[in-house]
């Protein structure tokens, strides 16, 4: 059978997509191939291979990660392992049947062991690492095809789309194989990667088999791939798989499509729907898509969904995926407490900010991006590293953490391990620092190469100095994300205020002519806000959240005499205490209940990390709720009425010395103006 739907509506017209024939390199071997690290995108983060973490937030839970989540992996993938070695024919065992997702695991807890490698040399885990690719190489089929759940239990490739997984599982392996070479330079993964690649390619445009995979994840990779070896053709084919989408097969229900984002054609999707995962993960690589090539089309679809599942279907700690029936989204503003909330949408959240954010330069995507990964993400693993949450409501009763692997244990893992490659991105011009934590990482830049010193105690304290050190003085821009959490913000350079800082898409931008020790200061008040829901959120009706910095705090039996189903005072009188004895070392805040009694929130994602006990992160809010004229089209917001000096709205102050953070009323601040026109 096959594709029954025209090019021309695929969008693709421009692109030599289903030409006969072979592609034009086919006959250099892989291993030969010159590699020419290739993106279109104006911004790109800095490699997490150049990013040192020194803070005594994210460095300790990188090194638990390393110790205890790691070698937890692998109790559970012996067996992804095994069948590869049985590919390989080193080891000759039959195979019933398996979950069909199950190599996608083990490619996963391969790409959390790239990220690590950096961080701490390990000749051991290395050795194991180099053990574990050998394998996979050797299960890989003459054709370029590799799946050894496939191989092993004599299934037939690509004839179960929808139920085999095969674009998801080669989908992971690519984007471990791609983390593996960032982190080593060694192409041993990398070269298996490029060969499935080339056998889909071969498959599916070359010799025009129908359909698409039902989980998303390829289309992603492929375009992380296409960046570290300039192929054109994996650009083209991750064009081409999204743009298939949407043209249900015959025999196919259009209906029943949405479940896997396939009903329409993505320019014409008016909604995010279906599956969580599948869609977010699907999205993510519209973005990038649209990111490499500048498809206007493809741009607006992304930009669209992504104000759809941000504004209305995004929890308060970043969850996504509310519905339990389908593990999807569910209709706007219908985010019950209860939500599923499955740990695997959360770390797609995470991919998807980031890519909205190369996209468009926005810092309210890294504003997502931060809310989910302090929230949402490390909600789903424990503080130790060694047990998970599938599902994570924002209340819940006694549920304990288990060792469920399905899928969520080592992405997870992946997503939290990848932490030093979201703070800081670059332009060949500009320098961007995204995320805030005690680091140091060494860009390079058109005109110089530039060190940076981060030191703060974020996210407990909004205090955050930066060191500059270009090799030569240099001209460029520093370009700082005020969060958009933040009611007002001040900053220094070199011990002097800078009152009216120009404004770009939520980034202070100092463009100057910069010199090594150059010293920016920038101050973040964290004040306890109350977090209102939008009155279409029903469950949340009357009720608050508490949120301080980017952490969204909730209320434990444990810490409020067995109770969760209390009234907040009005006038709470908040206040926050160091607990460094604490769950790992956390910020609490106390307050009072609305009958007198004090009352203790922890951060949301240390709940469920002693003894099983409930906990809520909407509390029922004393008094009458201040509510707007008109909501925007949003479904969080920070009530506009201070109901005490902790209390803040998100208006910015425009007091002296703080930063509005849309843009400036006056002129740039004088010193960084004359920057400026001695620059240009």
């Amino acid at each position: 059978m096959k594709i029954s739907f025209a090019l021309a509506s695929l969008g693709l017209a421009a692109l030599p997509l289903l030409a006969s024939g072979p592609p034009a390199r086919a006959e250099v071997k892989v291993e030969d191939r010159v590699l020419v690290p290739t993106s279109k995108a104006e911004r790109r983060a800095v490699p997490f291979t150049d990013v040192h973490l020194t803070d005594n937030f994210w460095a300790p839970k990188e090194k638990i990660y390393r110790q205890n989540t790691i070698p937890n992996n692998w109790k559970y993938l012996q067996q992804e392992i095994e069948d590869n070695e049985i590919a390989a024919g080193w080891k000759h065992i039959e195979r019933g049947s398996d979950t069909p997702w199950n190599q996608a695991n083990l490619f996963k807890a391969l790409e959390t062991v790239a990220y690590a490698l950096p961080q701490e040399p390990n000749p051991e885990l290395q050795t194991k690492l180099d053990g574990i690719i050998k394998a996979v190489a050797g299960a890989q089929q003459p054709n370029g095809y590799i799946n050894a759940l496939i191989t092993v239990r004599h299934m037939t490739p690509w004839t179960n789309l929808d139920g085999q997984h095969e674009g998801f599982v080669a989908g992971h392996m690519i984007e471990a194989a791609v983390a593996h070479y960032q982190a080593t330079g060694q192409r041993s993964f990398l070269n298996v990667a490029m060969k499935m690649a080339d056998h889909i390619y071969q498959h599916f445009i070359v010799e025009k088999n129908p359909g698409v995979c039902g989980h998303a994840e390829l289309e992603l990779a492929l375009v992380r791939l296409y960046r570290v070896t300039g192929e054109k053709k994996y650009l083209q084919l991750a064009q081409n798989w999204i743009e298939r989408r949407g043209h249900p097969l015959p025999g196919q229900n259009a209906a029943s499509r949405s479940y896997f984002m396939d009903h329409l054609p993505i320019r014409a999707v008016p909604e995010v729907t279906g599956h969580a995962v599948r869609t977010v993960y699907y999205l993510t690589g519209v973005a990038d898509v649209a990111a490499e090539t500048g498809d206007v089309g493809l741009a607006q679809a992304a930009r669209r969904l992504w104000n759809d599942a941000t504004r209305r279907k995004m929890y308060v700690v970043g969850s996504v995926g509310s519905q339990e029936k389908d593990e999807g989204f569910g209709p706007d503003y219908d985010l019950p407490n209860s939500g599923y909330n499955e740990s695997c949408a959360a770390c797609g959240m995470l991919n998807w900010a980031q890519s909205m954010w190369v996209l468009d330069g926005e810092s309210s995507s890294i504003d997502v991006l931060e809310r989910g990964l302090y929230n949402a993400v490390l909600h789903g693993l424990s503080l130790d590293g060694t047990t998970s949450y599938y599902r994570n409501p924002l209340s819940d009763a006694n549920s304990v953490r288990n060792n469920v692997w399905v899928c969520c244990p080592p992405n997870l893992s992946r997503t939290l391990m990848r932490v030093p490659g979201y703070l800081y991105a670059q332009t060949t011009r500009d320098i961007y620092v995204n995320l805030f934590a005690s680091s140091t990482c060494s860009i390079k830049l058109a005109n110089t190469r530039v060190q940076l010193a981060q030191e703060t105690n974020y996210p407990w304290d909004g205090q955050i100095k930066i060191t500059v050190k270009p090799d030569k003085p240099a001209p460029f821009a520093l370009r700082l994300r005020i969060p958009g959490w933040c009611p007002n913000s001040t900053l220094e350079l070199n011990g002097k205020p800078i009152l009216k800082p120009a404004m770009e898409k939520g980034y202070a931008v100092l463009l100057r002519l910069w010199r090594a020790g150059d010293v920016v200061e920038l101050k973040l008040p964290m004040p306890v806000q109350r977090i209102q829901a939008n009155p279409k959120v029903l469950e949340d009706k009357g009720q608050v959240a508490l949120q301080r910095g980017p952490i969204v705090y909730g209320f434990e039996a444990l810490d409020n005499a067995g109770r969760v189903d209390v009234q907040l005072a009005r006038e709470a009188g908040f206040t926050t205490q160091a607990r460094p004895d604490l769950l790992g070392g956390v910020t609490t805040i106390s307050g009072r209940a609305g009958d007198g009694r004090s009352l203790t929130a922890i951060p949301f994602y240390a709940l469920a990390n002693r003894e099983p006990s409930k906990q809520a992160v909407w509390m029922a809010q004393q008094g009458q709720l201040e509510q707007p004229k008109a909501w925007p089209d949003e479904q969080m917001r920070t009530p506009v009425d201070s109901w005490e000096p902790a209390s803040l709205s998100n208006r910015m102050n425009h007091h002296r010395g703080s930063i509005p953070r849309h843009g400036c009323s006056g002129p740039p601040d004088a010193a960084v103006a004359a920057a400026q026109q001695h620059n240009h």
